[in-house]
């Protein structure tokens, strides 16, 4: 059973294995909002919608922590025990690069009159350049949340977060197979089947979709079965 987890309103998923799961078994496309230095990462933030259709089919179950206060003692002791983790393994890397071009240092060493032995030369190279601090540490990115002291969270949090019509159009639109976005640029409109339009909204609408090369799809509920509408503009 996949864990989603409810943060501040927000779906997260951050195991990378279930993340896999959703998107290739399940169509379930969510947005990366994670950070590196190249390509968006971990976690996945998913939409209430795709939220709910997860939890409607058995598939996932909504939990959240019971505090999201951080232990600031625990904290600190996890940075410092990754701090001194790193210093020792940087070390040892920093001593195998050394080792390989120490006899030509000690050369060098001799003929400025350094008499000191080829492990104490040894230590010093090692020891000015192989300094890590809190300010050049590398902090490892989670693949995973936290699962324990979590507690599940009622279907009605997801209910509030959309409607009832957005929520049938996904649901519709997934079970013709395909894979949805969050459409924040450009998306299906969802209204009312009585939602008025005047012809220059609708002319507006139409002309939008084709100057970005998308077909303007209008998306209704007539009783209880969803129907489109998709505006092509034709050049006379």
């Amino acid at each position: 059973m996949i864990k989603l987890k409810f943060v501040n309103g927000n779906v997260l998923v951050y195991d990378l294995e279930n993340w896999m799961v959703l998107r290739k078994q399940y169509r379930i496309v969510g947005n990366l909002i994670g950070t590196t230095n190249t390509v968006p990462a971990l976690p996945t933030k998913l939409l209430p919608e795709e939220s709910l259709l997860l939890l409607e089919n058995g598939l996932a179950e909504l939990c959240k922590s019971d505090s999201h206060l951080v232990d600031k003692a625990a904290n600190v002791d996890f940075e410092q025990s990754l701090l001194e983790a790193q210093q020792v393994e940087y070390r040892q890397a920093r001593k195998a690069q050394l080792e390989i071009f120490i006899d030509e240092i000690v050369k060098k060493r001799r003929i400025l009159g350094d008499t000191k032995s080829k492990e104490e030369i040894l230590k010093e190279e090692i020891d000015k350049s192989s300094t890590v601090s809190k300010e050049n540490m590398l902090w490892p990115i989670a693949l995973t949340h936290p699962s324990d002291k979590l507690i599940p969270v009622p279907q009605e949090a997801l209910l509030e977060l959309t409607n009832p019509l957005k929520t049938a159009v996904y649901k519709d639109l997934w079970k013709k197979g395909y894979f949805i976005t969050s459409g924040e640029k450009f998306g299906v409109k969802c209204c009312k089947s009585d939602t008025p339009f005047t012809p220059v909204e609708l002319v507006a609408f139409g002309r939008l979709g084709v100057s970005v090369k998308k077909r303007a799809v209008l998306a209704s509920m007539l009783n209880g079965e969803i129907n489109y509408l998709t505006i092509n503009w034709i050049d006379a």
